[in-house]
């Protein structure tokens, strides 16, 4: 079985349940004047579509060069951040030459594509937690609501999936999409472009939240919870709590945690490398979006809701497409489910190592045979 019962959640998260991005997406669509202040941003992905397959040899090669210059300056900077210089120019590096490689032309997978659903199967949103370089997906969810009333699905997509890109023909870890393919397609389409072929359901629309407006989100809300059983530290995602027991974390904090893929614990005087993988990062991020689902549930009224998320709208971009009629209606839909039976798969995945030495995940099956176990509708 490829998934499991989401935490109890508040039925007006439920619609874009993710990350945060999810929670103060469906909130904010619930308040005209907070939803017209979410930055928009142009999502032709049937447009984007053509006009890669139309793209000649010869303009792909130009933008395989183009992206990865352009990539390794955005993700040096980014990781200068976090990391000492050298070693920040080293993976910028690594990874521009593994988006410039053509390794992986002649590689393929049988489980990187899924056969096509009809549109009207579900109504669908693409939640994107960007890096700081802004050229790379951190975490990567999508909401599925059947149009039959059946229970919402949310699949977390790894971001280290390798698929293929529409952009430079080759297969690549699918957070790469984020980067675009200049003059062809925006970062969101091209990413919406590489789920709707994974999974074979079309993309409806997309909400976005960078690192930065993760913090301002936290911190607009008041912070979280955070509990670990022993003083707790990540060096490269700059977590530190130094005290076993629970804190109340600012969005600083919340960041580091939800990021933190070497999370080490003090043990017996020594500390121990735990939960040391994408999938405990999925379980935090969930836990963060039950807290602050219950959080945006608490809010008395809509007024004092929204006098809340107009501080916060700032932080989320979306799509232009996205009508406030639109979305009313979708967060209508699901004002009285049942948060309990909301569905959340987890695909199944093994480690490979490519061509140019890249560590990546292969999906080991397709995409709508791990639907169809929840979704019978799905099977093909």
């Amino acid at each position: 079985m490829g998934w499991v019962r989401a935490h109890p959640i508040r039925s007006a998260a439920i619609a874009l349940a993710g990350i945060v991005v999810g929670v103060v997406a469906f909130v904010v669509i619930q308040s005209v004047r907070a939803f017209d202040q979410i930055a928009g941003e142009e999502f032709e992905v049937a447009t984007a579509r053509a006009a890669l397959d139309e793209l000649s040899d010869t303009e792909v090669q130009e933008l395989r060069r183009t992206l990865s210059e352009e990539q390794r300056q955005a993700l040096a900077q980014a990781y200068r951040s976090e990391l000492e210089a050298a070693e920040a120019e080293a993976r910028a590096l690594a990874d521009a030459q593994e988006l410039l490689s053509t390794a992986s032309q002649g590689f393929s997978s049988p489980y990187a594509e899924s056969p096509d659903l009809p549109d009207d199967m579900f109504d669908t949103v693409l939640l994107i937690g960007s890096d700081a370089s802004g050229y790379l997906a951190d975490a990567i969810i999508y909401v599925l609501l059947p149009t039959d009333g059946s229970p919402p699905i949310m699949a977390s997509i790894p971001r280290d999936l390798y698929v293929p890109n529409r952009c430079t023909r080759t297969y690549r870890r699918i957070n790469t999409n984020l980067g675009g393919c200049k003059g062809y397609a925006t970062g969101s389409e091209l990413l919406a472009l590489a789920v709707e072929d994974f999974t074979g359901i079309e993309v409806d629309h997309f909400a976005r939240v960078s690192f930065d407006g993760f913090k301002r989100v936290i911190d607009g809300l008041g912070g979280i919870t955070i509990c670990v059983d022993y003083p707790t530290r990540d060096v490269k995602s700059e977590l530190n709590i130094e005290t076993p027991g629970c804190i109340r974390a600012d969005g600083e904090t919340a960041l580091a945690w939800v990021r933190s893929r070497n999370t080490e614990q003090l043990i017996g005087g020594e500390w121990k490398k735990v939960a040391a993988s994408d999938f405990a990062r999925q379980a935090r991020e969930q836990k963060v979006l039950v807290q602050l689902g219950r959080k945006l549930a608490s809010y008395s009224s809509l007024g004092s809701l929204t006098n809340a998320l107009e501080n916060l709208s700032y932080a989320v971009r979306m799509d232009s497409g996205w009508s406030v009629s639109e979305a009313a209606s979708l967060a209508y839909r699901y004002r009285n489910f049942d948060a309990e039976d909301i569905i959340r798969l987890r695909l199944p995945v093994e480690n490979y190592r490519t061509e140019a030495g890249a560590l990546v995940l292969l999906p080991t099956a397709s995409f709508n045979d791990v639907l169809a176990e929840v979704y019978p509708k799905a099977a093909r």
